[in-house]
């Protein structure tokens, strides 16, 4: 039935058609995700504009600290389990026992790296701190909340793939909904009795260890919790961790470049300050993000059909490269439009806005292939990034002033163009081995 009465129409009756059906589906499941998705991120920029506008600069450049150093933690956690747990998880999914082995090999695996780095970062971590004029006892502080938070990331990191690869859309966007809206709320009521840089902090990391109580109680109900660690799961993703292990440490590095530079160069703590403002801006790609990490990889690592496999990666890569455009162009034509919800403490980064911006945008497009690449596990030959980034930025060098927040930003922007030219080469490559493959079965 429609507002006008039944319809029966040739036209309908041939968009029943089962591959239409199936289209008009997932369509709508994205749709569905994307709006929803939009909302946690409208939620997420909230919340992190309300710590901009109500932190002085010094607070908010200590938090930009401790919270690039937690996600490089993070990262430095995951190297290649999420690969493998894509990858391998892709065929064993449907079977409730051995998902079960497949995440908790991963979960050992994860937290054993976490471990370790722990121990390498978190030096590093207070070392930033203090040369930026954190007193020691808020320093440790800091340090502590990190940890607190990255121990509820390294599960989540590996529950959040079993509603992924079951298409569970509504419990993902149940969690990151209810973890949004509860950092938005812990913000307001506490900018009204006492808001500062670990207080922001801790909020984040409560709000971690929530997502994660309701992410285990949904897991348990799907797989088996008790399934022992299967052998030759763990042998497969040592074998990924050893293959990206370079790449992990070095992506690390670079993820974050912009932040450590201005850190260890910069002539203030404002100028970190401006960075990490600047890069809240950058969180209208979060919603591409999650859509590739929750929709579209997963249903990429599913397919088993070439023309199928082509269709989807045209679709989203397109999609994405349009999107960036329309970015790119709303901040070249509307700077101080995009700079007027930072406040006016920040509302003369024009020029530093728009190369913002223009990293995010390669940046995006970049972790795009690459999500699609490692979804297959096409990640054959990825080391290159290393030589071919280190022979950029050490060209940028003698042109680059990394006591500016434009000179950092700068170096950045130029310093992803290898990433993103050698993913679209793993793409190539990786289709064609695809299509070798399928005709040997065939």
């Amino acid at each position: 039935m429609s507002f006008f009465g039944p319809i029966s129409s040739p036209v309908l009756s041939e968009a029943s058609t089962p591959i239409i059906r199936r289209a008009l589906h997932r369509a709508r499941v994205v749709g569905n995700f994307a709006f929803v998705q939009a909302i946690v991120q409208l939620i997420s920029f909230g919340s992190g504009i309300l710590m901009i506008r109500s932190l002085d600069q010094r607070e908010y450049a200590y938090f930009t600290i401790a919270n690039t150093m937690q996600g490089t933690l993070n990262v430095l956690a995951d190297i290649g389990i999420s690969i493998g747990l894509v990858s391998i998880g892709g065929r064993v999914w449907h079977d409730r026992h051995r998902f079960g082995q497949l995440v908790n090999t991963a979960l050992g695996l994860r937290r054993r790296l976490g471990l370790f780095a722990a121990l390498a970062v978190v030096p590093i971590l207070y070392f930033m701190l203090v040369k930026n004029g954190a007193p020691v006892n808020y320093t440790a502080l800091l340090i502590v909340l990190v940890v607190l938070g990255l121990a509820a990331q390294l599960s989540i990191g590996v529950l959040s793939v079993v509603p992924r690869l079951r298409s569970d859309i509504g419990r993902i966007q149940t969690i990151d909904l209810t973890g949004a809206v509860a950092r938005l709320l812990g913000l307001a009521l506490l900018m009204y009795l006492f808001l500062n840089g670990a207080v922001a902090l801790a909020i984040g990391s409560a709000t971690l260890l929530l997502q994660y109580g309701m992410l285990r109680s949904y897991v348990n109900g799907v797989i088996d919790p008790s399934a022992p660690e299967n052998a030759e799961d763990r042998i497969a993703m040592k074998g990924f961790i050893r293959s990206q292990a370079a790449n992990a440490l070095f992506f690390c590095l670079q993820g974050q470049i912009t932040v450590f530079l201005i850190s260890f160069f910069g002539q203030n703590v404002g100028s970190i300050a401006e960075v990490g403002a600047l890069g809240r801006l950058a969180m209208i790609f979060a919603v591409l993000s999650h859509l590739l990490a929750n929709v579209f990889a997963p249903a990429f690592a599913r397919c088993q059909t070439l023309p199928k496999l082509r269709w989807q990666y045209a679709l989203i890569v397109g999609a994405v490269a349009c999107f960036s455009l329309l970015i790119i162009g709303a901040a070249a034509l509307f700077p101080r439009q995009f700079l007027l919800v930072l406040g006016n403490k920040y509302a003369h980064l024009e020029r530093e806005l728009l190369l913002m911006v223009g990293g995010a945008v390669i940046s995006a497009m970049a972790s795009t292939l690459w999500s699609l690449n490692s979804a297959k596990a096409w990640i054959a030959g990825s080391w290159l990034y290393i030589p071919l980034t280190l022979a950029t930025q050490l060209a940028l060098i003698p042109a680059t002033n990394f006591s500016s927040v434009s000179g950092v930003l700068t170096f950045n922007l130029v310093s992803m163009i290898p990433s993103l030219v050698l993913n679209l080469i793993l793409s190539y490559r990786g289709f064609r081995s695809f299509r070798t493959a399928e005709a040997g079965r065939a």
